[in-house]
């Protein structure tokens, strides 16, 4: 009996253990995905290109403007996006740190911290803060964003 006892609870631990290998995996393969998209969107305001940063979000993505206003889906975040961009001009050194990311099947939770320096009337500006961004693996596998909030310092 004892010998049953000791096998059964091998054959518990051992799938317990192969549940968090995938969890692990899985969490592994969103990081991955969310590192590309975050240097994608660093990319965006280098090169002023709002395109780039529409296209990571999803058709129902949705995101949240420092005046609060929300912007759904990529063709209107495009739109919303470019004046800024064209703002501050190329060059723009944008910086994005991940802090943590929460896994919930196939939504991935992340947060953590920006920072955006770029000359505005001839003087050097710092907007810094933190953000939350809400991904979330399309059926071809991707991971794209369907919500995104930054929260200023100032």
């Amino acid at each position: 009996m004892k010998r049953i006892g000791l096998l059964l609870l091998a054959t518990c631990l051992s799938a317990l253990a192969e549940q968090e290998n995938k969890n692990d995996s899985a969490l592994a393969d969103a990081r991955k995905a969310i590192d590309k998209g975050n240097a994608q969107w660093v990319e965006a305001w280098d090169k002023a290109d709002a395109s780039l940063i529409a296209a990571l979000f999803a058709e129902d993505g949705i995101l949240m403007r420092r005046n609060g206003k929300l912007v759904k889906g990529p063709k209107e975040i495009f739109e919303a996006m470019k004046p800024v961009l064209e703002g501050t001009g190329k060059g723009t050194k944008a910086t994005v740190n991940t802090v943590d990311v929460w896994l919930d099947g196939t939504t991935a939770y992340e947060t953590g911290t920006y920072s955006y320096k770029y000359q505005e009337n001839s003087k050097p500006v710092t907007d810094e803060g933190r953000y939350v961004t809400i991904w979330r693996r399309q059926n071809d596998g991707t991971w794209k964003i369907i919500g995104d909030m930054g929260v200023p310092k100032n």
